[in-house]
């Protein structure tokens, strides 16, 4: 995927940036990528290259989704109204030893489909399924098929009683991180960077944590860990007596390039260790509900200075990785939990699902904002549909109103990704009845029954 060259014209452009600027009637010129400059139509000048035309549509940056699990595209809806431990014994764990390469392929792309049509310019994958060799590199090559930024981050289990079937020794599973970080970390003009994810607290031994935690240091990137679910809690106070955050602390492997996910029950000593390490929070709302997991704090949190981001999860407790129904569930819940409309603003939520994923990822510099210097990762949203007419606030049109039908053209690194509401880079339609049948066939390999039937 080579860097776009493009010129956005007629555009309501919303920047993200510090100033919160707008440029009602803008224009937004790409060069090899990067925006090289944006501000009123008159100031632009035609010099004849490719033009997007988005007639008055809003142009935000790309939502960047930071939690989610991409393998789960094929099992959606397994294990409906069962609580977390059995969700994870009777659902999740009878598949993930069943999955192949070509599952992890198909579930990529379908993923990084989900992600263009709402929006979504960056993925995050907390790839933790490795039954065989190449599962990482497989769902790298799926998510980048459609064109989506990708941060896979690699899974690492080698402890406990939980998925047992894709438990490994901690040395091949540091040695495979290793490898992969090598090999991937950069790649494809740096659309893909490799981050560490120890899965849980009862999951991955200290000393794989620790593994993790040097290479992040040594590759420059991060690790990942769902953290304070009362899953990781009940067996954090049995394994150590004490919260999983507290541990975590307690080994050092908290710091600016930790992204906690979920994060629903942290009392108030680990968010003041969350505070004292500057790590970040992915709050991932519909699955904690899904689950009957609990509301994650984030107001008191980002009163804390906490940098909190968005996350969709995994489409096993979601069951989609939708990013527009995700910024709508958390602008309604936290005003719905605090009985106070004005507690989480729209753009309150659309600072969350683009900076602060972009901080929490240390992207900062490249994505996140429309500014000159910056990664050209944009969508157009088209406002002119029944759902959203009578639009003036963009912030409120995109959290409260948007669905993928007003979400027209996506661009990742200056490339068109998705125009006229079609994903350009694979056979869609092709790729969705693939994914269908390696479901079916997942699911009766894993002992589910075929589950669904496609229509012939």
């Amino acid at each position: 995927m080579n860097a776009g060259t493009i010129d956005v014209i007629n555009a309501h452009l919303v920047t993200l940036d510090d100033d919160w600027t707008e440029v009602p009637r803008g224009h937004m010129c790409v060069r090899d990528g990067r925006i090289t400059s944006l501000g009123p139509m008159t100031h632009h000048v035609a010099t004849g290259v490719d033009t997007l035309d988005a007639q008055g549509s809003f142009v935000f940056p790309g939502l960047i989704n930071t939690h989610t699990h991409s393998f789960q595209a094929l099992t959606r809806g397994i294990g409906e109204g069962l609580g977390v431990w059995e969700w994870f014994s009777q659902a999740i764990d009878r598949v993930v030893g069943q999955l192949t390469a070509d599952d992890a392929r198909l579930a990529g792309a379908v993923t990084a489909l989900e992600a263009v049509m709402c929006g979504t310019t960056t993925v995050v994958d907390y790839n933790y399924p490795h039954p065989h060799v190449g599962m990482a590199e497989a769902t790298i090559e799926g998510l980048r098929s459609v064109g989506v930024r990708t941060v896979m981050a690699r899974g690492i289990l080698d402890t406990g009683e939980v998925h047992r079937d894709i438990i490994h020794t901690t040395s091949s599973e540091i040695q495979a991180c290793a490898d992969l970080a090598r090999t991937m970390n950069h790649a494809e003009d740096d659309c893909v960077r490799i981050w560490f994810a120890p899965y849980t607290i009862f999951s991955t031994s200290p000393e794989a944590l620790l593994a993790a935690k040097g290479l992040a240091s040594e590759h420059g990137t991060g690790l990942t860990i769902h953290a304070t679910t009362p899953s990781t809690l009940e067996a954090a106070r049995e394994l150590f007596g004490s919260s999983d955050i507290a541990f975590e602390e307690s080994i050092g492997i908290l710091g600016p390039d930790t992204l906690l996910a979920h994060c629903t029950h942290p009392d108030p000593a680990d968010l003041d260790a969350i505070v004292r390490h500057g790590a970040s929070v992915s709050h991932n709302p519909i699955s904690n509900a899904y689950l009957g997991e609990g509301v994650a704090p984030i107001v008191e949190m980002r009163r804390r200075g906490i940098n909190v981001c968005l996350g969709s999860d995994g489409p096993a407790s979601n069951n989609n990785q939708d990013m527009l129904q995700v910024m709508k569930v958390t602008g309604l819940l936290h005003k719905l939990e605090h009985r106070d409309p004005s507690i989480l603003m729209a753009r309150d939520v659309v600072r969350m699902a683009t900076r602060g994923g972009a901080t929490a990822l240390g992207w900062d510099d490249g994505i996140g904002s429309l500014e000159v210097g910056k990664l050209a990762d944009f969508f157009v949203l088209n406002p002119w549909l029944p759902n959203s007419v009578s639009f003036a606030d963009p912030y409120v049109t995109l959290v409260f109103s948007a669905t993928q039908e007003n979400i027209t053209s996506v661009a990742v690194n200056g490339v068109l990704v998705q125009e006229k509401r079609t994903p350009l880079r694979l056979d869609m339609q092709r790729t969705l009845v693939s994914a269908q049948d390696a479901s079916i066939a997942l699911l009766a390999r894993s002992g589910l029954g075929a589950g669904q039937v496609r229509d012939q």
